[in-house]
């Protein structure tokens, strides 16, 4: 039977020895480019440095939504896509090898600044705006001794200044900030649930509940998101924007994240 009011009894839910750093996203927006499908080749060869294979491309019309992908690549746990708009790459992390989080800190690095130098060389730096790093961190609970409700009283008791209504059915929290050197900071914090199991073969007619595949892992997820929006009409901006965002997200992630989240309960 799974034990209840844990949260209460003041032991420590959040499993801080194996929180996880689990995806990050990295976009860089650019000044409209309607013929971006037509580079495709380019992208390719641009970006073999990251990703070696080959790109697919969308064949949308070109006045069709802009911010939707025209040409995309994928291998193994990086994606990448380009639009009209904007260049994503996208790095799911495999947790699974017991690397510490300053290597895989310092492999992000690496793999954002090398999309970077690929994305120069389609798009000119004069043309770039915006850039922004969204890093999703997780922490896990044991789900045997925590409900859902210590996780929502956790969050609440930890980031709301108000008296409960009743049982917590819900938490989250979004906040954002405007940083004096003209860069924003939004922090978002939810439960998650990672589920697995065998889906069954079925008709196109028949549709399957994924809520009832079993929960393998529970707990609350931090969302760091970093941009640079404020800066794009501004003359005065650093040198190497990318490279302040990766400073300031992992500022956070390595000194700042565990207090954040409440580590003391």
């Amino acid at each position: 039977m799974k034990a209840r009011n844990r949260y209460d009894a003041g032991i420590p839910m959040l499993n801080l020895v194996n929180k996880s750093i689990s995806q990050v996203l990295f976009v860089i927006g650019y000044m409209r480019d309607s013929a971006i499908r037509t580079k495709q080749f380019d992208i390719e060869k641009a970006l073999t440095p990251l990703i070696v294979g080959s790109s697919v491309n969308t064949n949308l019309p070109d006045d069709f939504n802009p911010q939707a992908p025209r040409v995309t690549l994928r291998q193994g746990r990086l994606s990448v896509h380009f639009s009209q708009l904007t260049a994503q790459l996208t790095i799911d992390i495999d947790n699974t090898n017991g690397k510490s989080l300053d290597v895989i800190r310092d492999s992000i690095a690496k793999k954002i600044n090398l999309f970077q130098d690929c994305v120069d060389k389609i798009i000119p730096h004069e043309q770039q705006r915006e850039r922004g790093l969204v890093l999703t961190m997780l922490y896990p609970i044991d789900s045997t001794q925590f409900s859902d409700e210590d996780v929502f009283n956790h969050i609440q008791s930890n980031f709301f200044k108000i008296s409960p209504l009743g049982e917590p059915a819900s938490a989250q929290l979004n906040v954002g900030y405007k940083t004096d050197d003209n860069f924003f900071i939004t922090l978002s914090v939810a439960q998650y649930k990672m589920a697995a199991g065998e889906v069954p073969t079925m008709s196109v007619a028949e549709w399957f509940d994924i809520t009832k595949l079993p929960v393998i892992e529970s707990g609350i997820e931090l969302k760091i998101d970093v941009n640079s929006r404020p800066l794009v009409d501004i003359a005065d901006q650093p040198a190497d924007v990318t490279s302040v965002i990766l400073k300031k997200t992992f500022d956070f992630v390595m000194d700042e994240a565990d207090k954040f989240m409440g580590k003391q309960k």
